[in-house]
């Protein structure tokens, strides 16, 4: 194995332990802004390790773990970012966020030539270990909060996460792999263990977004009919288990926690406000990424919609919606073209469940808008299309002249990047309370 192929597992492992460990010191006043800096160190690092290896490269092409087809289409929903980013009144900002996921896209690209079979199991092993350190202590505030007699209170309960949903969000790309190693007779009963408090965790939550995407995830899977079939249905079980020692600890307590309320925390009004509001403009671009922004009464300004396909259509545009929602399409049928030819490949079956789970999750909140499972979400894309495009690279021509000309436009871009993300954070002035909702940083807040 080369360095650099031990380096990219292993920055995405650190990028695991800094995030998730909440018993490590944070770089900032609040765990999202911390989790922020911890992604951009991230993004950066892989951004620098590609360029160079792209520098590097003695052949005359270069190669990216996407086909043709999805490379087109990634370059006309970038152009149409940017594009949409000029176009409105926020510019720096605007562009600021365009290069983030750029810088996402391009990560996604890198983390897709890790494709072997022990850096994948490596990063999957890093991912459930730090998790479920996170979960243990979530364990040990219930065990208190049981002995206290006190409500089972999310806010308490919950670690290392500003917001109960941030918390949720990771964790629903984590509960596949748990669902792989039931495969695994040695270490069965720890990670039924480990699903069955993270599915309670959901049910003290009352996160009914990730329970149905679970549940989604669980039927899409038994159509499937693959080789997790027997384990799958064990995480039903382990569901319906979760559900009723959750019943049983919240009559206990008196907690009243209602999981099954029918109330939409204003989603829907979010929804149908923002879709009403479009003109005849986003057909063509939007009204710029990262710089949604709606009041409902009273409440404080959110800064994203709770729906990926509502603000993408916002802020990048229609033609740029179509463009990323046809790359997804393609990447979930390549990938079950790619189980149904080979259907002991639990690793690649894993991987795409963990993004499915992710992309279905993010209909209902801003999964691919907080920096941990933003992260996760690219990750698990580019590990996926790594698999099941492993003999289907896209390749390129390159030059001396190709390689001057991307390093120069990179460090430009990575200052600007770097200079625009640290004044909007030295502006921000926690004191005042969190007056827009999270978007970059944890205080939404653009100048």
């Amino acid at each position: 194995m080369t360095i650099i192929s031990i380096i990219k597992p292993s920055l995405i492992n650190l990028f695991f332990l800094c995030t998730l460990i909440p018993l490590i010191p944070i770089v900032s006043y609040d765990y999202h802004n911390h989790q922020r800096i911890i992604q951009i160190a991230f993004l950066l690092s892989m951004s620098l390790i590609g360029l160079t290896s792209f520098i590097g490269n003695k052949e005359p092409t270069f190669k990216l773990a996407l086909n043709k087809k999805n490379g087109m289409l990634f370059s006309v929903f970038i152009f149409c970012g940017y594009l949409s980013a000029l176009m409105n009144a926020e510019q720096s900002f605007s562009l600021l966020y365009t290069f983030h996921i750029s810088l996402l896209i391009l990560t996604m690209c890198y983390v897709g030539t890790i494709n072997n079979k022990k850096s994948i199991l490596f990063i999957i092993y890093a991912l459930l270990i730090t998790h479920a350190s996170l979960i243990l202590i979530c364990l040990l505030n219930i065990i208190f909060t049981l002995y206290e007699q006190q409500p089972l209170n999310p806010n308490i309960i919950y670690s290392g996460f500003i917001n109960i949903r941030f918390f949720n969000q990771v964790q629903v790309f984590v509960v596949p792999f748990l669902i792989l190693l039931l495969k695994f007779k040695k270490i069965q009963r720890i990670v039924f263990i480990i699903l069955f408090l993270n599915l309670l965790l959901i049910f003290i939550g009352q996160a009914r977004g990730a329970l149905l995407s679970f549940i989604i995830f669980s039927i899409f899977a038994l159509i499937l009919k693959t080789t997790l079939k027997k384990q799958v249905l064990t995480g039903l079980i382990c569901l319906l288990l979760s559900w009723f020692v959750f019943y049983i600890l919240d009559s206990l307590n008196n907690s009243n926690l209602d999981v099954l309320r029918t109330s939409s925390s204003g989603r829907i009004d979010i929804w149908l406000t923002t879709l009403q509001n479009l003109s005849l403009k986003h057909f063509f671009i939007g009204n710029g990424p990262g710089v949604f922004q709606i009041s409902l009464g009273n409440s404080a300004p959110f800064s994203h919609p709770h729906n990926s396909l509502i603000e993408t259509l916002n802020e990048w545009g229609l033609i740029a919606l179509l463009s990323i929602v046809s790359v997804i399409f393609i990447t979930f049928k390549q990938a079950i073209i790619h189980l149904k030819r080979h259907k002991k490949d639990i690793i690649t079956e894993s991987l795409f469940y963990s993004f499915t789970i992710g992309i279905t999750y993010s209909l209902f909140s801003g999964v691919h808008v907080m920096p941990v499972s933003q992260t996760l979400l690219f990750i698990m894309w580019g590990l996926l299309l790594g698999r099941v495009n492993k003999n289907k690279q896209l390749t390129f021509s390159i030059n001396k002249w190709i390689k001057l000309s991307i390093t120069i436009l990179f460090i430009i871009a990575w200052y600007f990047y770097l200079q625009k993300a640290i004044d909007i954070y030295n502006n921000i002035d926690p004191d005042k309370g969190y007056i827009f909702g999270p978007r970059f940083w944890s205080i939404g807040q653009r100048f």
